[in-house]
């Protein structure tokens, strides 16, 4: 969305119940408009009191980095794997809206954003009277991590670039780019979250993946998917670039650059964004 103008939803909408991938819990999830400078928030209706939980760096819970991105307000009050609905509300455009969940993770639905840029469509995005204020990136920074790296460099508008590399047959080297604002309801929405089918067991035994199903996600064995065909041939790097997109959200503005990633996961993404905050600052 080309405007300067913060935005929020025109009215709320409702989302069908569906599972948690990491939790297996079902949950109701209906996103609300809200105020300029309001920002997205994530509140627990299940909670007394309500609580609601920033959608910024500052609430990145403390061991919620493994294969996804969790947020939250205090111990035992959180949010899990936001990434998917804070991509969506990057990539429409969306700087204000209340979230409300009964339980402690974002759905899954099919593995990507699609549905629920769908869904948010619908209900229609409102222009609000407050000026966006933006993060610019005015000279190249870099983070090295163990085997990632993620720079930022100086654009006018907002492009990421991830470049993905599995030591697994099926999916390789391959790479993703998106000028944000034009091409990712087509280009990055639709990709699904995927694995490794000798990563599964692995997986949940580390607690995690209960809700995982061959319905929401792309299982890749030794000559390809198991359970279904892709949509994108680099699929596997478009999601890890939905991914990072869902991540940037956390800066708590819009930002101004070019993002590139190299092998990087939510963790990596996480020092990168908590020390470019700092530069920014």
């Amino acid at each position: 969305m080309a405007s300067d103008l913060q935005h929020t939803l025109a009215q709320p909408c409702e989302f069908d119940p569906g599972v948690g991938l990491h939790t297996g819990r079902t949950m109701r999830m209906v996103c609300r408009p809200a105020p300029a400078d309001h920002g997205v928030r994530f509140c627990r209706v299940d909670v007394p009191d309500a609580p609601e939980i920033p959608a910024t760096l500052d609430s990145v819970a403390a061991d919620g980095l493994a294969r996804r991105t969790a947020l939250e307000i205090r111990p035992g009050v959180e949010i899990n794997t936001v990434e998917h609905l804070l991509a969506a509300c990057l990539g429409l455009g969306i700087d204000n809206l209340r979230v409300e969940l009964d339980g402690p993770e974002v759905p899954l639905f099919d593995g990507s954003a699609a549905f629920l840029v769908r869904t948010l469509l619908k209900a229609g995005l409102k222009e609000q009277r407050r000026a966006r204020r933006y993060w610019t990136v005015a000279r190249p920074f870099v983070l090295r991590d163990e085997q990632a790296e993620v720079i930022a460099l100086p654009s006018e508008g907002l492009r990421a670039t991830y470049f993905a590399d599995f030591p697994h047959p099926a999916i390789g080297v391959q790479s993703a780019s998106v000028d944000v604002a034009r091409e990712f309801r087509e280009e990055v929405a639709p990709a699904r979250t995927f694995c490794l089918e000798e990563e599964i067991k692995l997986l949940r035994d580390a607690g995690l993946i209960k809700g995982g199903d061959l319905k929401c996600a792309v299982v890749f064995g030794a000559h390809g998917p198991l359970n279904t065909k892709l949509l994108f041939p680099n699929e596997p790097a478009r999601h890890k670039l939905l991914d990072l997109l869902g991540d940037l959200y956390l800066l708590g503005r819009p930002l101004r650059g070019h993002v590139l990633a190299w092998r990087s996961g939510h963790r990596a993404h996480a020092a990168f964004l908590t020390r470019l905050r700092k530069e920014l600052e």
